[in-house]
């Protein structure tokens, strides 16, 4: 899998339809660690780095604590220490995935376990100045019913980083007809965080549509 091809990517994305249950994604998922860098930075993956080029944008300190979410093989966490943030943990559901991650020694700890339905961040109250999560919002993922979790983890005046690739949200189910960003914006009516920005990114690569949106929200 290392030469991705057009076709390659659209069956790569088309088995994620069939990946109902944790442990189906978790195969997968451990399946493609090996070659995942490889296969992502084939096609320029920019995910991470917008991500982290708006998480600069508001937290200025180097020393503060980061939770990668959906962490996966670290590519995240890569950009993060390029950006001179030295204190990171992150979590992520496939043990080879993380395995990959564990050896590149970004992380202070890499948690691994699937977030979603009862299944709660296995970390303490505020106790992050920030959290980011790329790519953990896709087709049988990630749902917004993890959101009360990330807020729970962070600081008051805190911030909570979501990239999302925008064919997603008409693709999966629990995000299309704007059901995604109506989730978000209830936990703002509801006064748990406030979104500061919502970054739209379009990319011109003809071979994976890679366009993507970025929220910001400060936790209230």
């Amino acid at each position: 899998m290392a030469d991705w091809s057009k076709e390659k990517i659209q069956k790569f994305v088309s088995n994620l339809k069939d990946l109902h249950t944790h442990e189906k994604l978790g195969q997968f998922y451990d399946d493609f660690a090996p070659q995942y860098d490889k296969a992502v930075k084939s096609f320029g993956y920019v995910g991470p780095s917008i991500a982290v080029k708006l998480l600069n944008k508001y937290v200025k300190s180097k020393d503060a604590w980061i939770l990668d979410v959906a962490a996966g093989t670290g590519l995240v966490g890569e950009y993060l220490v390029d950006s001179g943030y030295t204190n990171i943990d992150a979590v992520d559901g496939s043990v080879a995935s993380t395995e990959v991650a564990r050896k590149k020694n970004i992380y202070k700890h890499l948690y691994v376990q699937w977030l979603g339905g009862d299944n709660k961040l296995n970390t303490n109250n505020e106790g992050y100045d920030a959290l980011v999560c790329v790519g953990g919002f896709a087709l049988n993922q990630l749902k917004s019913d993890v959101f009360p979790e990330f807020i729970r983890v962070v600081k008051p005046g805190g911030f909570i980083v979501i990239n999302i690739r925008t064919n997603w949200l008409d693709r999966e189910a629990s995000y299309s007809d704007g059901k995604f960003e109506r989730d978000m914006a209830q936990m703002e009516t509801n006064r748990k965080w406030k979104l500061i920005e919502k970054y739209l990114d379009i990319q011109q690569e003809e071979s994976v549509n890679q366009d993507s949106v970025t929220f910001i929200h400060q936790v209230c």
